[in-house]
């Protein structure tokens, strides 16, 4: 038997998983995407947040933020309708330019492992 025991939380954390819209204009609105979440992760509200790749693309590639086809984020919620509405505040899906409001999802989650540090 493991000696893992799951941790336990003062809070609820929902993963949203969005992929971008084709042509999107992510460039556009990146400076507003900014100013929207910088002040949510100093908060607390977001914890991660990050780009999805395109399939042939590679973390190390030096272009890699330009060849972006979605975003993941977890954040911080009461409920799913708060997450909701934190997703629908950020300029990349207010915009309809850059997230596609048909390919986004936001569900509850647990993380077994809650702290990742990447090199």
């Amino acid at each position: 038997m493991s000696d893992w025991t799951p941790p336990s939380y003062e809070h609820d954390y929902f993963v949203v998983h969005t992929f971008d819209v084709p042509n999107a204009q992510r460039t556009k609105h990146t400076d507003a995407h900014l100013v929207r979440i910088v002040p949510l992760i100093q908060q607390g509200i977001v914890k991660f947040a990050g780009a999805l790749l395109t399939p042939t693309s590679k973390t190390t590639d030096s272009d890699t933020l330009a060849k972006t086809a979605g975003s993941i984020l977890i954040v911080r919620a009461k409920d799913l309708e708060q997450a909701w509405e934190i997703v629908k505040q950020d300029p990349f899906y207010a915009s309809g330019e850059v997230w596609d409001h048909e390919r986004t999802v936001v569900t509850p989650a647990f993380f077994a492992i809650p702290e990742v540090k990447f090199d």
